[in-house]
C-alpha cells in the first residue's frame, strides 16, 4: 500500500469512527434519525472543513469527493440501527473518540504540512482537525466539550503531542511509519487520560473553595 492510499483509508476509518461517535453522542437526547445522521456528520467533517477554510484550501475535500460524506452517512446510521438493539459500554464513545481523534489529527498535521505552513501552524491545524468536530458535537447535544473537561483534559494536549512529535521527526523517519507512530502516540496518551485520570491542573483562584459543578450552577 502506497502512501497516498495509506492516508486515503486513514481519513475514511476516521471519518467513520467520528460518525459513530456522533451517533452515540445522540444517546438519550430523543434524537431522530435525521438528527443523529446530523451529528455524524458535524463530527466527522467539522474538523477538517474548518482546518480546510482556515489554510484556503479549497474546495473543500468532501465537496469533491462525495465519499466522505457518504461514509459519515452511512456510520451513522449503521449506528443508529445497530445501538436500538445492543447495549454498549459508556466508555466505548471515549475509545472511538480517542481513535477518531489520533487520526484526524495527523491528517490535519499531513495536510498542513503539504501545504507548506509553519510549524506552529500545523500543530494547531493538527489540534482543530482532531477536536473541533467533537466540539460541535457536544455543544448541538448541549454537552459541555471533551476539550473542556477536567476528566478529559489531556484531549487537545494528546494532539499537540502527537503534532510535535510529526513535526520534530517530519524528515527524520519514514512518512508510513511517522504516521502510524504519531497516531499511536496520540492514541495511548488519550488512553491513559480516560483511564488512568490524567488530566493538567485546574485552574483554582487562590483563597477560593473548589466549587463542585453542581454549586457553581446553582449559583
Amino acid at each position: 500500500m502506497d502512501y497516498a492510499t495509506l492516508i486515503f483509508a486513514a481519513e475514511l476509518i476516521g471519518v467513520s469512527v467520528f460518525a459513530i461517535t456522533g451517533a452515540l453522542a445522540a444517546q438519550g437526547k430523543r434524537m431522530d434519525i435525521l438528527g443523529v445522521v446530523v451529528l455524524g456528520i458535524v463530527t466527522a467533517l467539522g474538523g477538517g472543513s474548518i482546518r480546510d477554510i482556515t489554510l484556503n484550501a479549497y474546495p473543500i475535500g468532501w465537496v469533491i469527493n462525495n465519499t466522505y460524506l457518504w461514509t459519515a452517512i452511512i456510520s451513522a446510521v449503521v449506528a443508529f440501527i445497530v445501538c436500538r438493539y445492543f447495549l454498549y459500554p459508556r466508555r466505548t464513545m471515549l475509545v472511538l473518540d480517542a481513535a477518531g481523534l489520533s487520526l484526524f489529527a495527523i491528517l490535519g498535521a499531513e495536510k498542513a504540512m503539504s501545504l507548506g505552513v509553519g510549524s506552529v501552524i500545523v500543530v494547531m491545524m493538527a489540534c482543530i482537525t482532531g477536536c473541533a468536530g467533537g466540539m460541535i458535537r457536544d455543544i448541538l447535544v448541549r454537552e459541555r466539550p471533551l476539550i473542556l473537561h477536567k476528566e478529559g483534559e489531556l484531549y487537545a494536549t494528546c494532539a499537540i503531542l502527537g503534532a510535535i512529535f510529526y513535526v520534530v521527526f517530519y524528515d527524520l523517519i519514514e512518512d508510513r511509519l511517522l504516521a502510524i507512530s504519531s497516531m499511536l502516540l496520540i492514541f495511548m496518551t488519550r488512553l491513559m487520560a480516560i483511564f488512568g485520570n490524567l488530566c493538567l491542573p485546574e485552574f483554582i483562584v487562590a483563597g477560593h473553595k473548589l466549587e463542585s459543578p453542581e454549586e457553581a450552577r446553582d449559583r
